[in-house]
């Protein structure tokens, strides 16, 4: 992949694998055992899986899938112990587990009926894998997958629909990649002069809360510490989602 790919890719697949360093030719990604030249960290690609079920959570609800995708995020932050991801794993597991044979046998009516809960565990079951790399990797796909087919009952996946739906979520999908992975081909000569008090208490705060309608204000906090670094203040004022691990708001507060 290039950089001017890499800035305007709306399939999340090819940015991933980039991500992950791995070729176009690659074993499966389940198969693989270790990612040596991953070039996200483990925090940033936990956080992106997270995000995947937060942007379709309404179409999915399920307390379980719900409190299993907090616990990843907590996990991501270092606020949950690999125990605790752990035990989430196996309860997710045991729930779908419970329900894939009647969701295999199931047509109709009573699929679309099962549809929400199934792919609300698959889903969370995949941001919990123990292997990060994995957890982005899956979430994504198992993500946009889910949207199309909640938002097109009982259609296949070749219909132009089922597509739509499909390749509109990945694109929304590749906004996040870039918000939170930046431009690996251009690294930010970050100046610590630009952690003034007022930045860095509007970053804490977008960070903790998860909302993110003062970036526009951070983007002039940050000039007026003395930051001219076109990227940065054009990520912070621009149009582009912003989400917990964004490239900027983690250079402020020290997160890798």
């Amino acid at each position: 992949m290039t950089e001017t790919e890499w800035l305007v890719c709306t399939r999340t697949t090819p940015m991933l694998r980039f991500l992950l360093g791995l070729g176009p030719k690659e074993l499966r990604v389940i198969d693989i055992k270790t990612f040596p030249a991953c070039r996200g960290s483990d925090r940033k690609l936990r956080l992106f899986a997270c995000e995947c079920h937060r942007r379709v959570r309404a179409l999915l609800p399920d307390e379980l899938a719900e409190a299993t995708v907090e616990t990843a995020s907590r996990y991501a932050d270092g606020r949950s112990t690999l125990e605790e991801l752990q035990a989430a794993e196996t309860l997710v597991r045991q729930a779908l587990d419970a329900l894939e044979g009647r969701w295999r046998a199931s047509h109709g009516a009573e699929r679309i009926s099962l549809q929400p809960t199934h792919d609300a565990l698959a889903l969370s079951f995949q941001i919990v894998r123990p292997q990060a790399p994995k957890a982005a990797y899956y979430a994504s796909s198992n993500a946009y997958l889910a949207a199309a087919g909640i938002a097109n009952p009982g259609a296949g996946s070749g219909d132009a629909s089922y597509h739509a739906s499909s390749a509109a979520e990945e694109r929304a999908q590749a906004d996040l990649l870039r918000d939170i992975f930046g431009n690996p081909f251009r690294a930010v000569a970050f100046d610590p002069g630009w952690r003034a008090q007022t930045a860095v208490g509007l970053a804490r705060h977008m960070y903790e809360s998860r909302v993110f309608g003062l970036m526009p204000i951070l983007g002039d906090a940050l000039a007026e510490a003395g930051c001219e670094d076109a990227d940065v203040l054009a990520h912070c004022r621009g149009h582009a989602p912003h989400v917990r691990g964004c490239w900027v708001i983690d250079l402020l507060l020290g997160k890798e």
